[in-house]
């Protein structure tokens, strides 16, 4: 097959998993990062983060083309330090070995739940962004000086991975979402934890202030699923949930501040057709009941857990990815491996609702040995066919596992998401010709803007 022959056969294999047909053969999704892909080359990985462009990051990639063997492009995605510098941010920082990593931080104090409740989004802008980022804790001029710079660097490295995505894979065929569809999607409980309370701090609160707790995650519900608005919906798209709380938590807390809200978010995505991906982080296997009301179609990427379990309760109507252990890779013979993949195979890829890939992506070059990982991929290739291609893993309709909740929460408001209708009536046209230009302009530029707040 040429590079766009190769393309279509390989959307067709995830179109196919994503409507609940069984394709072909499953497809196989790579397990490297854009931080190994940088040290593949040979790179510093520090100054590589701080220099990227478009030939640079181009040429890293052609370098592990060799290595390469699955059918989706491996994501460019990566925390930009240069964004970072402008906000001089707390919450992601660089290592002296040049990783980026989230350390543990408190940017909300434990009575200011109220605050928080009665609008998350304006307390966010007010409070908790300036703790975050002392470059925005400063007076007005600096503060925008140096948003305007972060902003700025952000799409910069934005059209850089965006446009890279689009070369390699009509260059190598490799399936891509379309532009546009696929979006990081946060949930209540961890938006709190993480970035607000602090993962030591949170624990406190559930057990000193539980309705507070609750509270707050109701409330977040409309701002993050505003949050989420894909600019295009689409079956080949996704919302990008990376799950971290839940296997901290006992069922009996999960139930109670983590799981209703987290549902809630996955329906209502669900309700204008755009499927949830979520990353599970950790082992899952006691949630798998929880797991079941999801919407139909659901992928579910594990990292750890008892994929037998997983796919008797939720085979026919999840999509299953994940549960091989990448460090076998790296400690295990090639033949270890090889059979690790097939006993994983064996168990999930019957009745299609499969895509394989590992459990992470390797992030270091001791991470895996490559002959191990390309042995392995090669042999999941090999194995990847179905003799009963084309049928339906289900009857059940996807519709009528959508349970719908948007019409219980309010429409997301914030004071500083100002409409073109408010705006104009502080600066309006001098001529009513050129009012829709005014409002394309200003929707425009605004939309580009609110992501980054």
């Amino acid at each position: 097959m040429n590079a766009q022959e190769l393309k279509q056969y390989r959307t067709k294999l995830f179109t196919d998993v994503y409507s609940g047909i069984i394709p072909e053969r499953f497809p196989v999704i790579d397990g490297i990062s854009i931080d190994y892909i940088i040290q593949y080359g040979n790179t510093d990985i520090m100054k590589a983060q701080y220099s990227f462009t478009k030939e640079s990051v181009l040429n890293m990639y052609e370098k592990i083309m060799d290595i390469l063997r699955g059918d989706m492009f491996p994501s460019a995605h990566a925390r930009n330090p240069v964004a970072l510098m402008f906000q001089q941010s707390r919450t992601m920082t660089m290592g002296s070995n040049g990783f980026i990593q989230h350390p543990e931080t408190s940017n909300m104090e434990a009575d200011e739940y109220d605050e928080f409740i009665e609008n998350p989004f304006d307390f966010l802008c007010e409070k908790v962004l300036p703790r975050q980022n002392p470059g925005f804790d400063t007076d007005p001029i600096t503060r925008s000086l140096a948003f305007a710079k972060y902003v700025l660097a952000s799409m910069d490295f934005g059209r850089i991975v965006a446009e890279v995505g689009r070369e390699l894979s009509e260059k190598y065929g490799f399936f891509a979402s379309p532009a546009g569809s696929a979006i990081g999607q946060s949930v209540p409980f961890d938006f709190l934890a993480d970035m607000n309370r602090g993962f030591t701090k949170i624990p406190m609160d559930i057990k000193r202030q539980p309705q507070k707790v609750v509270d707050a995650c109701e409330a977040l519900v409309p701002y993050l699923v505003w949050k989420g608005m894909n600019p295009v919906t689409s079956l080949l798209g996704n919302n990008m949930i990376m799950t971290h709380m839940a296997p901290f938590l006992s069922t009996k807390d999960f139930e109670k501040f983590y799981w209703p809200t987290f549902l809630k978010i996955c329906h209502i995505c669900a309700e204008r057709g755009q499927a949830m991906q979520i990353f599970c982080e950790s082992d899952w296997t006691r949630f798998v009941d929880h797991m079941q009301d999801l919407p139909q179609g659901t992928r579910l990427w594990m990292e750890y857990g008892d994929p037998q379990k997983f796919k008797d309760k939720l085979g026919k109507k999840m999509v299953l990815e994940g549960f091989y252990p990448l460090t076998l890779l790296k400690n295990g013979t090639k033949q270890q491996c090889i059979d690790k993949a097939k006993e994983l195979i064996d168990i999930l890829a019957p009745g299609g609702n499969f895509i394989f890939r590992f459990d992470k992506s390797a992030l270091s070059l001791n991470d895996l040995n490559t002959e191990n990982y390309i042995a392995t991929l090669e042999y999941v290739l090999e194995n990847s066919k179905y003799d009963n291609a084309g049928e339906l893993v289900t009857t059940a309709k996807t519709e009528d596992s959508i349970v719908k909740y948007s019409h219980l929460y309010p429409e997301f408001k914030s004071k500083y998401i100002v409409s073109f209708d408010e705006f104009k009536k502080v600066y309006p046209p001098v001529d009513d010709r050129i009012e829709p230009l005014m409002r394309s302009a200003y929707n425009k530029y605004t939309n580009m803007v609110l992501p980054f707040m």
